[in-house]
């Protein structure tokens, strides 16, 4: 009975270690935080799932199912409004002014601040993946937003704009050639799979000589014109037709606006006295711009703006009581504040966006490597093709075409800054491990979308319009459709399964 009595509690003890030991599991069917081995024998890869870096939604998967999911896409279809007034109201009236302020062209102010400005979830997303998820550069993330950044919003400016806008030679070379480069550093350093400190600071100084470029850009170009005119006469030619440029929109004291003509015309390059455009163009129709600019709290005439507008309202008060409207005049020189607020509220809004759009993706059962190529590359990087859209509409073809590659150089070089950070203060004993997978693959790939997006422009006369639209839209598609079919394995020996699953 004594024997009985203790086998008894052996198998009462023994259960209780078991439930205790399964409790401390994840649940069936999570991923495991950390990523599992890959099969050494037949090159198989474990992707962890996107929704794994977002919290848990608001609805299981069975209600989701069940009609949640239309919760989701209300979600995003409101992000996007969001995204779209804070950068025609904000974001665009404070670049346009500090543009004017430091005198920039076009060029250069899309290049810099607009994609700073706009590439603002990006950085966020690099600091999350380094500190917080700590994720890793996969091939979805660097192809799938630098595919979209070149062909998507270049197709979206191009198909969604009723203006024909002029490009320049120098700016897309300066541009795609800073792009390469950067390409170029952070492949080599993650090649090893290890970031150091010294590596992240390099980062920092390619992009701090791409700065200091687009500060001596007039001379420059000068200087290439002189050098290469006489045995490119393309070259010459195009920059010819630069002669129409247009011009930015500034300040008067009594607070009224005018027409600065600051472009490569007036700036040296071309030494003619006639030629300036006219044109009264700007980002926001700032002539309107003074004591008597209308309120944002107006109601709108037409039936269907006013369904927008009470729908926008929420945001509209959020954005009032938060960021001052430097169109008015009496927030004019806090621009620098609406800069950095309307930036914040991008990252914030493209992070509920791309929440919203992972958990519907996952929903729906879509690969997460597709996901990664396709709804999170577009998600993440919309607030750059709004921006680039809201301008060439307004015939600024260079400033769309400097923020759509001037994107992507920020958000390769300024990885540099989470890395830095991180092996120079927080953990100076260890560096950052990233994955390397697929290097060949991604800079093959990488190159070939410069070379075709340059040529693209040329061929098409260095015209921003609907049939360059169309081109650079069949080149996303095309590339996307091969990168999918790579990562799902159907071309190539790059077998991808989820991780856990």
């Amino acid at each position: 009975m004594q024997t009985e009595g203790g086998q008894r509690w052996a198998r009462r003890a023994l259960l209780l270690g078991i439930l205790w030991a399964a409790a401390r599991l994840p649940p069936l069917g999570a991923s495991l935080p950390q990523r599992l081995p890959r099969a050494t024998g037949n090159s198989t890869h474990c992707v962890m799932s996107p929704s794994l870096e977002f919290p848990e939604g608001f609805f299981t998967k069975q209600e989701r199912m069940d009609g949640g999911i239309v919760i989701y896409f209300l979600i995003i279809l409101y992000m996007f409004m969001a995204l779209s007034i804070v950068c025609d109201e904000y974001f665009l009236p404070s670049l346009e002014i500090i543009s004017e302020s430091l005198g920039l062209s076009q060029d250069v102010a899309g290049a810099t601040f607009m994609a700073a400005g706009s590439s603002a979830p990006e950085l966020v997303t690099a600091f999350l993946g380094v500190f917080i998820t700590k994720g890793d550069i996969g091939i979805s993330t660097i192809l799938g937003s630098a595919m979209y950044n070149l062909f998507g919003i270049c197709a979206a400016c191009g198909l969604l704009s009723n203006a024909v806008s002029t490009l320049s030679c120098w700016p897309l070379f300066r541009d795609c050639a800073a792009y390469a480069i950067s390409i170029a550093a952070v492949l080599g350093i993650i090649f090893d799979n290890q970031v150091y400190w010294y590596e992240g600071t390099l980062l920092l100084l390619i992009y701090g000589l791409y700065v200091l470029v687009l500060c001596f850009d007039i001379k420059i170009n000068q200087y290439i014109i002189k050098k290469f005119s006489p045995c490119c006469t393309c070259l010459a030619e195009a920059m010819e037709e630069r002669t129409e440029q247009k011009p930015l929109m500034g300040w008067e004291d009594e607070g009224q606006p005018f027409i600065r003509r600051q472009s490569r015309t007036d700036s040296g390059i071309f030494h003619e006295e006639s030629g300036h455009s006219q044109l009264p163009l700007s980002l926001h129709d700032l002539s309107q711009v003074s004591e008597d600019s209308p309120s944002v709290f107006n109601m709108p005439e037409a039936d269907l703006k006013r369904i927008f507008w009470v729908l926008s309202l929420p945001i509209i008060t959020l954005l009032f009581l938060t960021t001052p409207d430097c169109r008015r005049k009496f927030w004019k020189n806090y621009f620098v504040i609406t800069f950095f607020m309307s930036a914040l509220w991008i990252s914030a809004f493209t992070y509920i966006l791309v929440w919203m759009v992972t958990i519907t993706g996952e929903t729906l059962e879509i690969p997460d490597t597709v996901m990664g190529l396709t709804l999170l590359a577009a998600g993440t990087s919309l607030p750059d093709t709004i921006a680039s859209v809201l301008v060439a509409r307004k015939g600024k073809g260079d400033m769309a075409m400097s923020n759509i590659v001037g994107s992507n150089v920020f958000d390769m070089l300024c990885l540099g800054v989470p890395w830095f950070i991180k092996t120079a203060f927080i953990n100076t004993s260890a560096p950052v491990e990233v994955n390397s997978r697929g290097l060949t693959y991604i800079t093959i790939t990488l190159n070939i979308s410069i070379i075709f997006l340059f040529s693209a422009v040329h061929f098409n006369g260095w015209k921003l319009d609907r049939k360059l639209g169309v081109v650079c839209l069949l080149l996303y598609l095309g590339i996307a459709t091969l990168s999918v079919l790579y990562e799902l394995g159907i071309i190539g020996n790059n077998k991808i399964r989820g991780c856990g699953g």
